[in-house]
Order: structure tokens, then sequence, then C-alpha cells
């Protein structure tokens, strides 16, 4: 019993330390959702950037060398910005376990890894 009430505090206690930590690029989760829709014959594709830490990143950007879509995408949400790279948000902070998202039309769908961002804690 004495072992498992260790345990369990010493658990609990990572848990806080990693949650006082700061926030690093690896917090920023990027997800791919199939829409219903097809656009111009391509499927349509929800993205989502999730920032699961407990911090706002900023100026968060992803690789998207090839990127394609016949569908608009909202700009000011997502875009390119050179080096193959493009700016989520508009390079404004995402919100403490918010999400940031678009649709993109296009097949395959793209995966886009994130690049850099600034911790602001």
């Amino acid at each position: 019993m004495a072992s498992t009430f260790q345990t369990l505090i010493i658990v609990l206690f990572t848990l806080l330390i990693k949650g006082y930590g700061q926030c690093e690029l690896k917090d920023i989760t990027v997800g791919t959702e199939r829409t219903p829709r097809q656009i111009g014959g391509k499927q349509e594709w929800n993205v989502s950037f999730i920032n699961t830490c407990k911090c706002p990143q900023q100026g968060l950007t992803v690789s998207c060398n090839g990127f394609q879509s016949v569908e608009n995408v909202d700009l000011g949400v997502f875009a390119p910005v050179g080096n193959n790279n493009c700016i989520v948000n508009g390079g404004r902070a995402i919100a403490p376990f918010a999400t940031v998202h678009f649709v993109y039309a296009w097949d395959p769908p793209f995966i886009f890894v994130p690049v850099s961002s600034r911790v602001q804690c």
C-alpha cells in the first residue's frame, strides 16, 4: 500500500513539474481530418493546430513545401512565409489548450510538421 501511494505521489509531482516547465515545439499537435466535402474533385481536409501547453505559443511556423489546395485557404490562419514554411494564425499567439484550424482541398492529405514557435510564459 505504501509503495502504491509513493508511486502516485511521484507521478503527481512529475506532472506538476512538467506543467510548470516551459512549453516546447513538441507541445503543438497537428491533426488532419477528412471532411464530408469534395471541392473541385479533391477531398477537403480540416487541419487543427493544438497548443497542448499552459503557455501561449506565438509565431508558429510549419513546413509546407509542395502544399496545394483547389479551395481558397484563409490566409489569416495559414499563409506561406518563404523558405518552404507557412505561418499559422497570422503569427498571433495560440492560447493555452486552444485550437486553430483551416480547411483545404487536395489529395492526398498534406503532412504539416511544426518548425518553430515562440513561447510566451
